[in-house]
């Protein structure tokens, strides 16, 4: 089995270390958008933004040099590892969308901790390979979606 280089990242950060998007651009001395294009390769976050006020993009900038000293096929599990989650919720949502019956509720849990045990597992996997995979620190919308459903 092929190794890859060691890389541990603390487990959380101080919050001194992180910043935003555009806090940690210019401590990187890089702009903005080659540090979104990083984002898009796979570059490490503490947090993924989206839309509206208080849904920052939040960065480690230690994490960030770290990522970008790894070498190709590291970078490329780190990668996965950050999509995969998200790449298995949405899957879990549609699954439970085909399911029909009247224990849908029940069925939404079970689908959030199927979800749960997989993205898990995969993320141990990808971990023999790239210690610097990060555990789940927080959940997808669609996986938060059958939180909520199951709990009504």
């Amino acid at each position: 089995m092929e190794t890859f280089p060691s890389l541990k990242p603390p487990d959380d950060p101080p919050r001194e270390q992180v910043l935003t998007l555009a806090a940690a651009a210019a401590q990187l001395r890089v702009t903005r958008g080659t540090l979104r294009r990083w984002l898009r390769n796979g570059c490490p976050t503490v947090a993924r933004g989206g839309r509206g006020r208080g849904h920052r993009t939040l960065i480690d900038v230690q994490h960030v040099q770290a990522w970008r000293a790894l070498d190709g096929r590291a970078a490329l599990v780190l990668s996965l590892a950050e999509q995969l989650p998200h790449v298995l919720a949405e899957a879990a949502l549609q699954a439970f969308q085909q399911i029909e019956g009247s224990d849908k509720r029940r069925a939404a849990g079970l689908v959030a901790a199927t979800w749960y045990m997989l993205a898990s597992a995969a993320l141990d996997c990808l971990r023999e390979h790239a210690p610097a995979v990060r555990e789940i620190n927080a959940l997808p919308a669609q996986i938060e979606l059958l939180q909520k459903i199951a709990r009504r």
